[in-house]
């Protein structure tokens, strides 16, 4: 079987984040949907709910009494803070582990796709862009590819490194050279089988080349945007990471100033720490 092959067959057999996630993130493209849409969705996931509501009820949140419910937890913290948090709770068992690929120890990815999700989150804000859901999602699963791929990389990790020193091309650029695909593309396969939005899978598709997207360039812009800062404030950086170069055209493409990124930079640490509160003391 040739690595394009076993690339695709490990696509097609990757396990879902979960099909809760799927369903939620449809949400994002219905009109139509509302908070009872959401809690009924959770509400039929056991396993979530017990998480959900272990969550909501954490200090993170601080809010008055006990929720008992989905429903209840909606209403208290909103449909966009729910998505987040589900999204953030099926994603972390695929993120977690290590990847040697990459050079990302144990943790590693999840770390850096979490920062990239909080700063995308508040990119967006600044801009006053609705469904935030979207743009915190683009950036937490921008790198999804990486799980697929990884010992693919770890196995043709020589010659890639080769190719960008030796053509001064991006990581991502000798990935497709030596696999067939980079990260990127496969991430956009991922999505698609999962039945994410097609918005989604355009983010991840060209979260590395949002002046190449068609139909998602603002998001994809911020998504970019949120991957640099993190590669800046040096959280979670792999073997691929010193290949990008930024692209000053997409900052202003979008029309955020420095003054504005230096701002949420300056405010993202203490927002980290509260989500490793989240996840660690509960």
């Amino acid at each position: 079987m040739s690595t394009v092959e076993s690339i695709i067959e490990a696509v097609d057999h990757l396990k879902p984040v979960s099909d809760v996630a799927g369903k939620v993130m449809a949400l994002l493209d219905d009109p139509d949907c509302g908070m009872s849409d959401l809690s009924d969705i959770i509400r039929h996931e056991p396993a979530l709910t017990a998480n959900v509501l272990k969550l909501a009820n954490s200090s993170y949140f601080g809010l008055p009494g006990k929720i008992n419910d989905a429903k209840q937890a909606v209403v208290y913290l909103g449909m966009t803070q729910v998505v987040d948090l589900v999204l953030l709770i099926c994603c972390s068992e695929s993120f977690s582990g290590s990847h040697g690929g990459y050079g990302l120890n144990a943790g590693e990815l999840w770390k850096n796709a979490v920062a990239a999700a909080i700063l995308a989150n508040d990119l967006a804000e600044i801009k006053g862009l609705k469904q935030t859901s979207l743009f915190f999602s683009g950036a937490l699963l921008r790198d999804i590819g990486k799980v697929v791929i990884d010992q693919h990389v770890k196995s043709a990790i020589e010659p890639i490194l080769n190719r960008v020193k030796n053509q001064a091309i991006t990581f991502r650029e000798a990935e497709r050279q030596v696999l067939g695909f980079d990260h990127c593309q496969v991430g956009a396969m991922v999505a698609k089988n999962w039945h994410f939005p097609t918005a989604l899978q355009c983010i991840i598709r060209y979260s590395h080349a949002p002046l190449e997207a068609k139909g998602c360039f603002q998001e994809a812009a911020i998504v970019y945007m949120a991957d640099a800062m993190c590669r800046e404030m040096e959280i979670g950086l792999g073997v691929d990471d010193p290949s990008y170069p930024e692209d000053d055209r997409v900052a202003r493409s979008v029309g955020l100033h420095p003054p504005q990124i230096q701002g949420v930079i300056d405010g993202f640490g203490r927002k980290m720490d509260r989500v490793n509160l989240l996840f660690t003391n509960q």
